[in-house]
């Protein structure tokens, strides 16, 4: 028996050994790869500062995530956030001076301006199972720069793809025949919700429907939580296609041409007149939950390790310029005079800006 037991024993110590140590090894290289994902600094050009204490909010008003950003080209913004009310103008100066749309959006998510002014304001539900948001979110509501409320899109606390409903609207944009593109599919999204089914949705600046095109995946025209959207000066849409890690650019038609891995994973991102692509990174490194088919795998796992967070300034023909650490925004923005608008979900107390919305200005 002891020689039978001394034969087995390596080889049992064998098999477990290098397994545990194999494990170990992994975990480690996960955290060096989240620390490299959140360090603050960068040996990259950034012609950027921060603006401090600004925007100021009104009396009584508590700062949210600031996930919907569009800039005026005045210096100031139209920004949405997760706090009431959620929309609300802010002029050069950091004051603000319109405010509206309060009580109506659950979970605030995807901003836009169509051709005529109007304001169009995303609502992807709640993010896991919330009782206390039931029959609501999961919209589209459209509303005047003097916050009348003009239609809303979707079925509130439906989550579904379909002609009449959204899975979880997270971005749109305004196509150059005027209709809207709106992004559908947010992770991670609650249990009763569609799992699957993310898409790009076109409507009419009525509000009708025209078609959806892509399904879940990670292949050409495939998506999984598309989060951001934006629209070149020859048609082409740039897709943050977030859970995939990349961005992937369609023509006019809504066909693929191409994906890009190097600006990291985008949560948001903005085109310029003159060509200019910003893109926020505010997820690399950060344990999230996710679809089971995501490059990382399912559950809460770190997203995109080793990628770094911020933003970065390159150009629509995929060149990478610039690049700004030190920040995770999720919303995004830009605007022609160089000045760019970071939405933050996180860490707002820490921001010198004084709250969730940073101005980031030519040195």
């Amino acid at each position: 028996m002891k020689l039978r037991f001394l034969k087995i024993f390596p080889l049992v110590f064998s098999i477990i050994y290098p397994v545990s140590i194999s494990a170990q090894t992994a975990e480690d290289e996960v955290r060096k790869n989240q620390e490299l994902s959140l360090r603050p600094t960068s040996t990259m050009d950034n012609p950027y500062e921060l603006v401090e204490s600004w925007p100021t909010l009104l009396p009584g008003q508590e700062w949210g995530a600031a996930i919907g950003l569009i800039p005026d080209d005045t210096g100031g913004l139209w920004m949405m956030f997760r706090s009431e009310p959620p929309i609300n103008y802010i002029n050069a100066d950091g004051q603000i001076t319109k405010s509206f749309g309060d009580g109506m959006i659950v979970q605030a998510h995807g901003f836009c301006m169509d051709n005529d002014g109007n304001l169009w304001a995303g609502d992807s539900g709640p993010f896991g199972d919330d009782p206390s948001t039931a029959g609501r979110g999961f919209q589209i509501h459209k509303f005047s720069q003097e916050g009348e409320h003009l239609l809303s899109l979707g079925e509130a606390g439906v989550s579904r793809a379909s002609e009449t409903t959204f899975i979880g609207p997270t971005a749109c944009s305004v196509m150059p025949d005027g209709n809207i593109l709106i992004a559908d599919g947010h992770w991670p999204r609650p249990s009763n919700a569609q799992q699957d089914g993310d898409r790009l949705v076109v409507v009419t600046p009525n509000g009708e429907f025209v078609r959806s095109v892509g399904s879940m995946g990670a292949g050409p025209g495939e998506f999984m939580g598309p989060h951001t959207l934006a629209i070149d000066a020859d048609g082409r849409v740039f897709v943050g296609d977030r859970s995939n890690n990349r961005v992937q650019i369609l023509d006019q038609e809504l066909n693929f041409l191409d994906d890009w891995r190097h600006f990291g994973r985008p949560s948001g991102i903005t085109v310029l007149e003159d060509g200019t692509l910003v893109v926020a990174d505010s997820e690399s490194g950060v344990p999230i939950p996710g679809p089971a088919i995501s490059p990382e795998g399912g559950g809460r796992m770190a997203r995109n390790p080793g990628f770094q967070v911020g933003i970065r300034i390159g150009r629509v023909n995929g060149s990478l310029q610039f690049f700004v650490p030190g920040t995770r925004p999720e919303g995004m923005a830009a605007d022609n005079l160089g000045n760019i608008f970071a939405g933050l979900t996180s860490g707002c107390d820490l921001s010198p800006s004084g709250g969730c919305l940073q101005k980031w200005v030519l040195k």
